[in-house]
């Protein structure tokens, strides 16, 4: 059997593939053997008269799954590894990058409880939280608490938006 760790991470996986179906745009998932902190990135679809495509627009995401995370009625409050958290930041600093954002998945602290599915439905329990990275290094050597609120759940509407605003130079909100 795969590594706790590793379960979580396909979960996370397999949350943001079903998310950005929904959305309806193109999903790439880095392989797994490379990490260099980036674990994928949304494309966004276009239509013309030729059909589909690409449109060149896309944004970047680092994934992380835990059931460390804490939730109460207005944020989420999560240690994220200080080594990822000064890698999103200083891309967050660089100019004309294609934009990258966190998504946490926070999963139920028992694991019996991550996933039921019956003949009706395929349920993950829980759900994925989006955010930007930005500001000062951190200086910490193990982590760095950051604060997600409650409101940037990860949807479809959500992603939709999200690449339409770097499609329009806008901050990602």
């Amino acid at each position: 059997m795969i590594t706790t760790q590793h379960i979580e991470e396909d979960l996370s996986r397999a949350y943001v593939q079903a998310i950005a179906a929904r959305a309806g745009v193109n999903l790439a998932l880095r392989d797994r053997s490379h990490d260099y902190g980036i674990d994928g990135t949304f494309h966004q679809v276009s239509y013309h008269d030729a059909g589909r495509e690409e449109s060149g627009f896309s944004l970047d995401f680092q994934l992380k799954a835990s059931i460390n995370a804490a939730v109460d009625n207005q944020h989420v409050t999560y240690d994220l590894d200080a080594k990822a958290f000064n890698s999103l930041v200083e891309r967050a600093a660089r100019k004309n990058t294609c934009p990258a954002i966190l998504i946490l998945l926070v999963l139920p602290e028992n694991s019996n409880e991550w996933l039921a599915l019956s003949e009706a439905q395929l349920v993950l329990k829980r759900c994925c939280y989006w955010t930007t990275i930005t500001g000062a290094a951190t200086s910490n050597a193990a982590s760095k608490r950051i604060i997600i609120p409650r409101s940037h759940l990860l949807t479809p509407e959500k992603v939709a938006s999200l690449i339409q605003a770097v499609e329009n130079g806008e901050p990602l909100q």
